[in-house]
């Protein structure tokens, strides 16, 4: 969509860790030693229930008022569902390998072709974040074609 080239899901999880870094620097910054915010302006964060300074919360999450997360709790959040994924997507390697077994055990070659695509779908989407995309749905004559639909009558 942007034009540019398509990076790999490693690339755009260390870049995106960079912009946290980077971001994280810019809120650590100080005026004399001293942080920036009042000591009245403070948030309570909805994960870990503490009150924490609002410079502890984006701008995004001090907009949700009652449901705000501070950083921390966010990013333990992100870490968590990335790993809950990757495990849930190793699952279903393994589950498609096992098939394969079973279908060269039977002998069953139409099984077996069926579930190497599978299985070299979910290492291509494992390897490049994205997934695949089906090709050929709809066939001849779908619901925009103006095949057979005659000139009409007078």
């Amino acid at each position: 969509k942007t034009g540019s080239a398509l990076k790999c899901k490693k690339c755009t999880s260390a870049q995106e860790e960079k912009e946290r870094l980077d971001a994280a620097s810019k809120r650590n910054y100080t005026n004399g030693g001293e942080a920036v915010t009042a000591a009245s302006e403070r948030a309570m964060c909805a994960a870990c229930k503490q009150l924490h300074p609002t410079t502890h919360f984006n701008k995004n999450q001090l907009s949700k008022k009652d449901k705000a997360r501070c950083r921390a709790c966010v990013e333990q959040s992100v870490q968590a569902e990335e790993s809950a994924r990757s495990s849930s997507k190793q699952q279903r390697l393994e589950e498609i390998r096992r098939k394969i077994k079973e279908a060269e055990s039977k002998g069953n070659v139409q099984e077996r072709l069926k579930y190497e695509s599978q299985l070299s779908a979910l290492e291509a989407e494992h390897v490049t974040g994205l997934k695949p995309v089906v090709m050929g749905r709809g066939g001849r004559g779908g619901r925009g074609s103006w095949r057979g639909r005659g000139r009409g009558r007078k």
